[in-house]
C-alpha cells in the first residue's frame, strides 16, 4: 500500500528503470616528485629488496594500473574492473564485486561522489556501504536495482557517508520492490545520533520527510525499513549479522575522533570485503579485522603533514601502507580521497605495491573490482 507519499508524487511521473551509462572521468594526478615520509618510505622499500624483487615489484606495480572490461552483471553497469586471475576452475570465492559509488569526501568542488559502495553478488546488487551525498544517483549510474538490495550498512553518519538515505527510500518508490530492507549502522553518544534515532529523524512519523513514514511501520507499505543500532563492537566480539543465507556482515568499532564509527566486513560467496570506514585506527587493530581479505578499502584523506585534530579523524598515508601490508589483503583500494591528500595517491600506490603483495586500486567512481580466488 503506497500511502501518504503517493498523494503528493506527480503520477504522470515515471522513474526511468535504464539508467545511464555515464561517461568516467579521471582526474589526470600531477606527475610530482614523491615528497615527505612516503618518499622515504618507498626508497627503504626499494633498497631492502634484491634486484629481482625489486623488479617483480615493478611488474606488479605496471600490472596494477592495467585494467580491462569484463562482461557487466547489467546491461548498464560500467567500468567492470578485470581481477588478475582467470583460474576458474578450483576458486572459494567468486560472483562478487565491489563497486565505488563514491570516492570521495564531504568537498563540494573535488570532482567525487561522497562515499558508498555497492557489494554485487551473483551481479545483483546486496549491499551498500555508506550512502553519502549523490551516491543514490550512482546507484542508477551502476544499473542497480533496488529491489534487490538487502542492507544498506552505514559506518557513521558524517553526511559524506550518510545523507542519500532518504533519496534512497524515495527513488525506491518507484520500483517494485516487497522485501524487507535492513539499516544498520552505529550507536550514538553526546556528539551523534543512533542509527535508530537518525532513520526516525529523517523518515518516521514526526520526521524531516515524515511522508516517507509508512516505510517505518510494518505492515504500512510495500516494505519496511528495519533499523539496528551497534553499540559495542570489538575485534574479538565483533557485531554479526546474517543477512541472509548467501550473506553475513562483520562490524567493528573503530576510532573518529568523537564519531561513534564502525569497520565493516562482508562476506559472500566465499568472499570478504573490508571497509575501513574513516578512522585513524587508534587502536591498531584494522589490519587484523582484515586479515586476508580479498579487498580492503581503506581512506586516504589526508597526508603525513596533518594537523593534530586532522589526525585525531584519519589515518595517515604511512599508517595505511602499514596496515595493508599486515592485512595481507588481496586487494586494496585507496578511496574516500580529499584535495589534500590526492597530490600524494601516485607515490602511496607505489609505496604500497612495494612494501605489499597486495593489488592496489586508486578509486574513481562507478570502478567495479571483481573477487576471485588466486589459487
Amino acid at each position: 500500500m503506497k500511502i501518504l507519499h503517493r498523494a503528493v508524487t506527480v503520477l504522470g511521473l515515471s522513474a526511468d528503470k535504464k539508467g545511464r551509462n555515464r561517461s568516467i572521468r579521471r582526474k589526470m594526478l600531477n606527475n610530482k616528485a614523491y615528497t615527505g615520509s612516503l618518499t622515504i618510505l618507498v626508497a627503504t622499500a626499494a633498497l631492502a629488496l634484491s634486484s629481482a624483487a625489486f623488479a617483480s615489484s615493478s611488474a606488479l606495480l605496471h600490472a596494477s594500473l592495467q585494467t580491462d572490461v569484463l562482461p557487466q552483471p547489467s546491461s548498464k553497469q560500467t567500468n567492470h574492473v578485470k581481477s588478475e586471475s582467470k583460474n576458474t576452475t578450483s576458486m572459494a570465492c567468486g560472483n562478487v564485486s565491489v563497486q565505488v559509488l563514491g570516492s570521495g569526501g564531504p568537498e563540494l568542488d573535488d570532482g567525487r561522489t561522497s562515499s558508498a559502495y555497492l557489494i554485487w553478488v551473483n551481479n545483483k546488487a546486496r549491499v551498500l556501504v555508506d550512502a553519502g551525498s549523490g551516491s543514490s544517483v550512482q546507484f542508477g549510474a551502476a544499473g542497480a536495482s533496488f529491489e534487490t538490495l538487502d542492507a544498506i550498512l552505514l559506518s557513521h553518519l558524517h553526511t559524506d557517508h550518510s545523507a542519500d538515505l532518504p533519496s534512497f527510500v524515495k527513488g525506491g518508490y518507484f520500483t517494485n520492490r516487497e522485501k524487507n530492507l535492513w539499516v544498520i549502522g552505529p550507536d550514538g553518544n553526546g556528539t551523534m545520533p543512533s542509527t535508530n534515532a537518525y532513520v526516525i529523524s529523517l523518515i518516521g512519523e514526526e520526521g524531516a520527510f515524515k511522508y516517507l513514514s509508512s516505510y517505518t511501520i510494518d505492515g504500512k507499505d510495500d516494505y519496511t525499513i528495519s533499523t539496528k543500532s551497534v553499540a559495542s563492537a570489538t575485534l574479538k566480539k565483533p557485531f554479526e549479522y546474517a543477512v541472509n543465507s548467501d550473506i553475513s556482515v562483520q562490524a567493528m568499532s573503530v576510532n573518529h575522533g568523537p564519531i561513534p564509527t564502525l569497520a565493516w566486513k562482508v562476506k559472500a560467496n566465499g568472499c570478504e570485503a573490508v571497509f575501513s570506514g574513516d578512522t585513524n585506527d587508534k587502536e591498531g587493530n584494522l589490519s587484523r579485522f582484515a586479515k586476508n581479505a580479498d579487498l580492503l578499502v581503506l581512506h586516504n584523506a589526508i597526508d603525513d603533514n596533518a594537523g593534530r585534530v586532522a589526525k585525531n579523524l584519519h589515518m595517515t598515508p604511512t599508517q595505511i601502507v602499514d596496515i595493508a601490508t599486515q592485512s595481507k589483503a588481496k586487494r586494496i583500494v585507496l578511496s574516500h580521497i580529499m584535495k589534500r591528500s590526492e597530490s600524494g595517491l601516485d607515490a602511496l600506490t607505489e609505496a604500497i605495491t612495494v612494501v605489499a603483495e597486495a593489488r592496489v586500486y586508486a578509486a574513481q567512481e562507478l570502478m567495479n573490482i571483481e573477487l576471485l580466488d588466486d589459487n
